[in-house]
């Protein structure tokens, strides 16, 4: 028996693959959904028909005009007519206002304009006055040919000046001295003014340990120095201060390896038996000419790390101990740790050895954080102090030299002459 051609078709589609089929189903899709749009667009491009015996619909023009095409010229003239009368009253209050602000204005007291006062009466004659005595006045000088720019124009005449009496008045007034940049010059005193930049030759009369921790400056060290000679000022000028105290404050420097020393005070007892103290400024130079003075960096933090170093082991070996001794066990809990039958005393020695310890290494490491270098100074070194800022000393004076005592005289020729002196004999 013949099969159909539905089962034909259905036979086939059964023995293709999955794959085949779903390409045949999206191409059978695609084919039936291009006919369906095909078709929509011929029905759609069909022209409509109308009725027989409807007769066509005609448009009907729309009435419009232009802007102002409808508008009546009579009521154009009308509104501009308006308008030129506004801005005529406009104007009219305007002249108004000002005539109203010139009449409420007061008169003026000299008018220009003034009516004519009546004749006044006759006058009686002048008093004859004498000619004065003056002096005869000196020739003038001829004019020149052909004037320059400055003079009068021509039909102007020169009056001559009258002579008259010149007041004057004499002060006692001084003259200032003359300004420089627009201030006074101020003067000081040399025989008792000691200028910035004089200096002089002293001697450290204590040792000394400059600090170099942070608050060094803030807290400096003092140092007491005692001046050897008079000081130097500028143009071959000395000062008499030879045997004065000078008082300084002083820090250290860890990078320069140097103690700087700021100058504060100078003290010093006149022959009179009067002393003074006065508050100056200045810095200490070392003896190889640099501000500040060379010395010996001293530290002792290293020891002291190193107990530290030293008593943090012990502790970790006691807690070694103590750790052997015991079992821990983990629990749901968490962790518990437990003794050991036997080893109680283990424990304890190693819980008490490493917790006394490990207390000593923290007091070593604070006592480190307090501990600072600093420079070592010995006493008796000579340095040279210089003035930044100059100032003035009563009972002081300057001259060209020294004026010394015989008895400095006579010292200063032994160390010149590096042996002992013996007085004239006649």
């Amino acid at each position: 028996m013949a099969e159909s051609p539905g089962n034909r078709i259905a036979s086939t589609i059964a023995r293709l693959s999955p794959k085949q089929r779903q390409l045949l189903i999206l191409g059978l899709g695609g084919s039936v959904f291009t006919l369906l749009i095909f078709g929509g667009v011929a029905l759609w491009d069909q022209p409509t028909t109308l009725p027989e015996g409807t007769p066509p619909v005609r448009p009907h023009p729309l009435p419009i005009s232009a802007p102002g095409a409808q508008a009546d010229p009579r009521d154009i003239w009308m509104s501009k007519s308006s308008e030129q009368m506004r801005q005529m009253e406009e104007m009219i209050q305007g002249l108004r206002q000002q005539v109203d602000l010139i009449e409420r204005q007061p008169p003026l007291s000299n008018p220009v304009v003034q009516a004519l006062p009546p004749q006044p009466l006759p006058s009686p004659p002048p008093p004859v006055i004498e000619p004065l005595n003056l002096p005869p006045m000196p020739p003038l000088p001829p004019l020149p040919a052909n004037p320059g720019a400055g003079m009068y124009p021509d039909g102007t005449p020169m009056l001559p000046r009258l002579p008259g009496i010149a007041t004057f008045e004499v002060s006692d007034a001084k003259v200032s001295a003359p300004a420089v940049g627009g201030q006074g010059v101020d003067q000081k005193d040399a025989r008792s003014y000691v200028p910035s930049g004089s200096f002089f030759r002293a001697v450290l009369l204590g040792g000394l340990d400059a600090p170099t921790g942070g608050q060094a400056q803030s807290n400096p060290h003092p140092v007491l120095m005692r001046v050897q000679d008079n000081a130097f000022l500028p143009n071959r000028y000395r000062f008499k201060i030879k045997e004065c105290f000078a008082l300084g404050a002083s820090y250290g420097d860890i990078s320069a390896e140097r103690a700087y020393i700021r100058l504060e005070s100078l003290s010093c007892v006149r022959r009179d038996g009067k002393a003074i103290d006065v508050p100056v400024k200045g810095y200490v130079v070392g003896e190889d000419g640099k501000a500040g003075m060379r010395g010996r960096l001293i530290s002792k933090q290293g020891q002291v790390l190193a107990n530290a170093l030293l008593a943090g082991i012990g502790a970790g070996i006691g807690q070694a101990f103590q750790q052997s001794a015991m079992t821990v066990s983990t629990s749901p809990l968490g962790s518990i740790g437990s003794v050991d039958p036997g080893k109680q005393v283990q424990a304890g020695l190693g819980t008490g050895v490493g917790k006394a310890l490990d207390r000593l290494s923290q007091y070593y490491i604070t006592l480190a954080e307090k501990m600072f270098p600093i420079i070592e100074i010995d006493a008796g070194r000579t340095v040279e102090v210089v003035f930044t800022k100059g100032f003035s000393l009563a009972g002081g004076s300057a001259g060209g030299g020294d004026a010394d005592s015989y008895t400095d005289i006579w010292r200063r020729g032994r160390e010149v002459q590096k042996k002992p002196l013996e007085p004239f004999k006649e």
